[in-house]
């Protein structure tokens, strides 16, 4: 009796446990579909001086924060937020919970890194969070098996394989002062960063241009590149 009652409960819960998983895999496509759109971001740096998208940038930056800490007290801020991005929300970043959004982090990190970076480090460290970070996600939903608060193995070889990619890429055509070797070291060290990022405590939309830019520059002195 005890067996078929179990079997019961499981043939239940399978397909509860797939319309989740299912649920969970649309919602984080719809937010990095939302995410690419930050690569209008590195295009125009591509093309502008660095004064021009730091200015840019400072100001965009300040409009988001002022828009992510305002909407947790003023109500139509709230719902005007809430109509276009509510959807696009972690439970952490909803209205209510007084904590910055993953966008205030990821124009702070444009801005700091765009600051202290070369230009074309900087470009290729905003790829690295654009693409392999949303790749990392949607390969580790889809195929992956968490091991760490959510991360998978499958999503983190996605990130290091990508951002090897964008390295290169970015390397050859246009070109910034590196060799493979520190690309490759920087890219495992971004991706370990990004793993364990919510043990660090600090949003991997700031963690990774950051980690991928300092590591290029200090392997790039250690080995005199």
């Amino acid at each position: 009796m005890f067996l078929s009652i179990l079997a019961v409960m499981n043939f239940v819960k399978r397909p509860l446990i797939l319309l989740t998983n299912s649920m969970v895999f649309n919602f984080e496509i719809r937010r990095k579909i939302f995410h690419l759109h930050s690569l209008i971001f590195p295009l125009f740096y591509l093309f502008a001086s660095k004064l021009t998208t730091l200015l840019l940038l400072l100001l965009i930056t300040s409009i988001v924060i002022y828009i992510d800490i305002s909407r947790h007290y003023n109500p139509k801020i709230k719902n005007l937020v809430n109509k276009f991005f509510f959807t696009l929300m972690r439970v952490q970043e909803k209205s209510g919970s007084f904590k910055l959004s993953g966008a205030s982090f990821m124009t702070i990190g444009f801005f700091l890194s765009a600051l202290f970076f070369p230009k074309n480090l900087s470009i290729t460290s905003w790829l690295i969070l654009i693409i392999s970070d949303s790749l990392a996600a949607i390969v580790g939903i889809r195929i992956g098996t968490k091991v760490y608060n959510g991360k998978t193995i499958e999503g983190a070889t996605a990130f290091l394989l990508s951002a090897i990619l964008i390295g290169i890429s970015c390397n050859i055509f246009i070109g910034y002062k590196t060799s493979f070797l520190v690309i490759v070291i920087s890219s495992i060290i971004t991706t370990a960063i990004e793993f364990y990022s919510q043990k660090l405590y600090l949003n991997d939309n700031l963690l990774i241009p950051f980690s991928y830019g300092f590591s290029t520059i200090i392997f790039n002195f250690i080995l005199g590149i």
